[in-house]
């Protein structure tokens, strides 16, 4: 068995990080493999196993934890908790710290923050342990980490200047030991928060924030993101220009890599649309009011110019949507029928949830919601979201 076991973890993982430098992506986990590993470690087992082999075996929960998050919680869990056993049995308290903070995060996804401050609170006691026993980053580490996610569990309970407290304690952190692209994360996210309440200069001041960081950091993916951010703060704005030039930018960045971000991509072209379409209304209104005013030919010349140019440019930018929409169709479905994530997250708009909330509840990214939204919408031949919710119920979908 311990062949096994080092083999497959050889093969889906490289550990467990201990900092920053160590970061790996869990999605990557080959679950199968990790399941038929822990089969047969029972208490008794690990009592009489030494620490090489347990410390496999930590890793294996780990990633099963991790892997199971976004589709199967209940599983997920259920290794978490082991996680939590054998990091007990051991006195690891990095173990026992990951185990915690990670069960409060399943109950934050089921809405039971009760319990998810519980397991909080649980892990920073954790945490008070570590000191003298693990080196001063590895336990700022572990700080900022439940910071967010205490952040995350206030901004959600709609305690938003306790929320802003915890942003601020792990912003203190990435700042102390240079964490530039865990900050320009951290300043996306809070941009997104205020652009969804609608408080656009300080939506606009952290997207620049994350862009600063993200620069600094040499991370492509974040300055992308915060330039998609900004266009959208400046096409709330008014400011469809400005709009464009970003969400052009970062389009150029999403192009590069359409295999990985062809859903960003997608959102950045739907934003290009929107701010082509409010250009052609200011020019509407503005060659229209010319004409009244002046009533010269000149300027409807010119009008009908512009607006054929805007035309073709709102043309190109629909052809390469639908392109888009075309080389994910076995993806998403796109037959006239709602696919599984779309009746997923159907119920869950009938029930008021925000996008935030959705994304939240089922482990997937705010564009992502945000864009089956609009094809819900295009689905029912809706105006809004209240009407997509009558016609389902119609329909016999809800």
């Amino acid at each position: 068995m311990k062949k096994t076991l080092f083999t497959c973890l050889a093969v889906c993982f490289l550990g467990v990080p201990l900092s920053r430098a160590q970061y790996t992506d869990h999605r990557g986990y080959d679950l199968d493999s990790l399941e038929r590993a822990v089969v047969g470690w029972t208490p008794e087992r690990i009592a009489v196993s030494g620490d090489e082999d347990c410390t496999a075996l930590a890793e294996a929960y780990t990633g099963l934890m991790w892997g199971y998050m976004s589709f199967n919680p209940d599983r997920g869990i259920f290794f978490a908790r082991k996680l939590l056993e054998l990091g007990t049995a051991k006195d690891w308290l990095w173990r026992q710290f990951d185990a915690n903070r990670v069960i409060g995060q399943y109950h934050y996804g089921w809405k039971q923050y009760d319990s998810a401050f519980f397991y909080y609170s649980t892990a920073q006691t954790v945490i008070e342990r570590m000191q003298g026993r693990y080196e001063q980053i590895n336990i700022d580490d572990a700080r900022s980490q439940l910071y967010g996610s205490l952040g995350n569990l206030y901004n959600e309970m709609d305690s938003l200047p306790k929320a802003l407290e915890q942003y601020g304690k792990a912003g203190e952190i990435f700042e102390k030991y240079g964490w530039k692209e865990s900050s320009s994360v951290l300043y996306h996210n809070l941009g997104e928060t205020w652009l969804e309440k609608g408080r656009l200069k300080d939506a606009e001041q952290c997207y620049e924030k994350a862009l600063q960081f993200g620069r600094e950091a040499a991370d492509s993916l974040q300055i992308a993101e915060a330039l998609a951010g900004l266009g959208a703060v400046y096409l709330e704005q008014g400011k469809t220009g400005k709009a464009l030039r970003f969400l052009q930018d970062a389009d150029e960045y999403y192009i590069r890599h359409e295999d990985q971000e062809w859903l960003h991509r997608i959102s950045a072209l739907d934003l290009i649309g929107q701010v082509l379409k409010a250009q052609k209304r200011h020019l509407v209104s503005m060659v229209a009011g010319g004409i009244v005013i002046i009533l010269l030919l000149v300027t409807i010349i010119v009008y009908m110019l512009r607006t054929r140019r805007l035309c073709k440019e709102k043309a190109a930018a629909d052809e390469v949507i639908d392109q888009a929409l075309k080389s994910i169709r076995v993806v998403v479905g796109d037959d006239g029928r709602l696919t599984d994530r779309e009746r997923e997250i159907l119920p869950l708009l009938a029930q008021g949830l925000t996008s935030p909330q959705i994304a939240d509840r089922l482990y997937l990214s705010l564009p992502t919601i945000k864009w089956y939204r609009r094809r819900l919408l295009d689905r029912f031949e809706a105006r809004n979201t209240v009407e997509v919710i009558s016609k389902a119920r119609e329909q016999g979908l809800l």
